[in-house]
């Protein structure tokens, strides 16, 4: 068996801003769950989701046990487009993305469920969130930066019933001409295409983080270059959580200079728990030497620390290796996965 197949996943609860109860769960790989490289995960209640590539694979989350294999790849009536599963916490059921306008439903033993319907156009979001009667799905898309639209509210028989619009200012559109350089880079959990222009501009479209999730039944909301976490309620957006970046503060109508940006910070990917607020943060993503950085907020006590993101989270107690978080769940539980050989525990 080849080793890019063996991974582990590293469970941490963080409970407190630098320490936390940690679990290694060796995921099994048989011939029927090979898991490629880069994969990424999803925690449930009982499961590990991995996907990657054209794959999705179930394991159990106490013993890592293989349980299923959901959905394939393909043009058949039940096959999605692509291996990269939302979970809907009101039905139990993984979802995932079907061309050009639809959504494929698998149940938690690989069943599939039917599809739902999308409305579109002027497009399909890239990412949603479930409610007990609507679907919520965020614009993602590399042209973000240019659409007035940021979330839509539709039914499972694919009727929008409402949207909502970006809270970006809206920006001349650009035209494939004017783009001087284009490249893909990845800080942190999160990915950039970045594009500059000729007028020497630039435009960051990000992906890889979450901009829709729950909180104790509320649906949250961050967008691209904004510092505050919304609620979202079927008439407004509430802000909720605010990051206040003081000088190195990258507000949105700065978004696409290119002079003087060397130390503000942008902030991408937050995981909302009980008792914390993991964040990532960059500096100087048009620049030579971005930096990454990780944040915990402790809710119980109202402080904050900091480190670089390449360091990890480490436990001087237990000589646990460095943790970098992938994902959380709705429970508190932090984790990422790894190759099984580079695995330590004392």
């Amino acid at each position: 068996m080849k080793k890019s197949w063996l991974y582990a996943v590293c469970l941490v609860c963080l409970a407190a801003a630098c320490s936390g109860t940690k679990q290694s769960v060796t995921l099994e790989t048989t011939d029927s769950c090979l898991i490629g490289r880069n994969p990424y995960i999803l925690l449930l209640d009982k499961h590990i989701v991995v996907f990657s590539n054209k794959s999705c694979y179930l394991f159990d989350k106490m013993n890592g046990k293989f349980v299923c294999e959901v959905g394939h790849g393909g043009d058949d009536p039940e096959a999605y487009s692509y291996a990269q599963p939302t979970y809907n916490d009101v039905d139990k059921t993984l979802c995932f993305k079907r061309e050009l306008n639809g959504l494929q439903k698998y149940d938690l033993q690989g069943n599939y469920l039917g599809k739902l319907v999308i409305p579109t156009p002027p497009a399909a979001p890239n990412d949603y969130v479930f409610t007990d009667s609507l679907i919520i799905g965020y614009y993602n898309n590399v042209a973000q930066q240019y659409n007035v639209r940021a979330l839509m509210f539709f039914n499972a028989e694919g009727t929008q019933i409402d949207t909502v619009p970006s809270l970006l200012p809206v920006l001349p559109e650009k035209q494939l001409n004017d783009i001087a350089e284009i490249s893909v880079r990845r800080f942190g959990l999160a990915g950039f295409f970045l594009s500059k222009f000729s007028d020497g501009s630039y435009s960051a479209g990000i992906r890889g983080i979450p901009f829709l999730w729950k909180n104790k039944g509320k649906v949250r909301f961050k967008e691209s270059f904004n510092d505050t976490v919304y609620t979202v309620e079927r008439e407004r957006l509430v802000p909720a959580i605010a990051f206040s970046t003081g000088k190195w503060h990258w507000g949105a109508d700065a978004r696409t200079d290119s002079k003087d940006n060397e130390n503000r910070l942008l902030m991408t990917a937050v995981f909302e728990t009980d008792y914390t607020i993991f964040f990532q943060c960059t500096r100087e993503i048009y620049g030579g030497k971005p930096d990454t950085f990780n944040g915990i907020y402790n809710r119980q006590t109202g402080t904050t620390r900091m480190y670089a993101e390449k360091e990890g989270i480490t436990d001087d107690l237990t000589n646990f290796m460095p943790f970098h978080p992938k994902t959380c769940s709705a429970r508190g539980g932090y984790a990422m996965i790894v190759g099984a050989d580079v695995v330590v525990i004392t």
